[in-house]
């Protein structure tokens, strides 16, 4: 109860910010002119608020987008606001491990520092479908093209945080709903991963979130094992009306956000943790944790299990190298 009155009054944490705060307003006193950061999903909602605060603090950005019109209209937009604002806009399509590997490539060939990726994008699919991987669209979207695209970044950003001595970050979206998976993460997604099943949206959305908490805690420790100064953190970023349930529009759906209105955020504010986690200079050496409304918190007790973080990450690494529509078979 009291939690609830603290978001609904918006009061501040321990950070000094809370559920009301906005993201032009946690990042105010930061210079980002020396940084350059990758966002996922920066063309609308959460992640274009995101991308319009840290073009305004003077990063360099880089759009990967699997809608690269869409994309280029939203740089567009920012450089009308921020005529000085570098921003490069490449091809992506997450839910696809080879589009994965050509952008990584592609942006290696730009010989651009990375001190910032922002795992932002995600879906949220009403209908059941299979990547042209073998896996589930939403898992594959939200969590594996993630998994690829960080694992691959990470020798550019630990090479850029020894030159520049400037410690890199990665912030991975996830959301509360991450709460509402239990059960085994392999086997449901082993059977959701089946061109015939029994598929439940929220469920699948629920694991896909769930894996990235678990990805974060799991790369923390293995980035602390090797001492690279570069740390990641997930957040919460709340509950807030975006492109996300594009797929899920209809009269349920405006009565839940109706009924729900007292609670949502407006994009600033749900931008607000996303910016503080990736800019705030008091999180410097603070990885491996989870952030709701700009304060860390504690995930679900399934995302703070090491031994869940440890399976997942060895059936990831199995999926991301199996040969393309071989089905999904992380332990053969």
């Amino acid at each position: 109860m009291i939690e609830t009155g603290k978001y609904l009054f918006g009061a501040a944490g321990a950070s000094g910010f809370g559920s009301k705060s906005t993201a032009d307003e946690v990042t105010e006193n930061c210079d980002l002119r020396s940084t350059t950061a990758i966002i996922t999903g920066a063309t609308s909602g959460i992640g274009a608020e995101t991308a319009r605060v840290l073009a305004k603090r003077g990063a360099r950005l880089v759009f990967p987008a699997r809608n690269v019109k869409a994309a280029e209209e939203a740089k567009e937009r920012i450089v009308s606001e921020f005529p000085e604002t570098e921003i490069v806009v490449m091809e992506l399509d997450l839910s696809s491990i080879s589009s994965v590997r050509s952008f990584v490539a592609d942006f290696e060939s730009l010989d651009l520092p990375l001190n910032l990726l922002i795992n932002n994008a995600g879906r949220f699919a009403h209908e059941h479908a299979i990547s042209e991987d073998g896996i589930e669209m939403t898992f594959a979207t939200n969590y594996l093209g993630h998994f690829l695209l960080t694992n691959m970044l990470l020798k550019k950003m630990i090479q850029t945080a020894e030159e520049t001595g400037v410690q890199g970050r990665i912030v991975n979206v996830t959301s509360g709903i991450h709460g509402w998976f239990s059960g085994d993460l392999i086997e449901y997604l082993r059977l959701i991963s089946k061109p015939k099943c029994q598929f439940d949206a929220t469920r699948a959305y629920a694991l896909s979130k769930l894996a990235n908490v678990l990805h974060t805690k799991e790369l923390s420790s293995r980035l602390q094992k090797i001492g690279a100064n570069v740390t990641i953190n997930c957040v919460h970023p709340g509950v807030v009306r975006t492109r996300l349930t594009r797929d899920r529009e209809g009269l349920l759906t405006d009565l839940a956000f109706f009924l729900a209105s007292k609670l949502l955020k407006t994009v600033p504010q749900a931008a607000a943790t996303t910016c503080y986690v990736a800019t705030n200079p008091r999180l410097v050496n603070v990885s491996g944790k989870y952030f709701t409304d700009c304060n860390e918190t504690t995930a679900s007790g399934l995302g703070t299990n090491s031994s869940e973080a440890t399976k997942l990450w060895a059936a990831s690494e199995i999926l991301v190298t199996q040969h393309s529509k071989a089905g999904f078979n992380p332990f053969s």
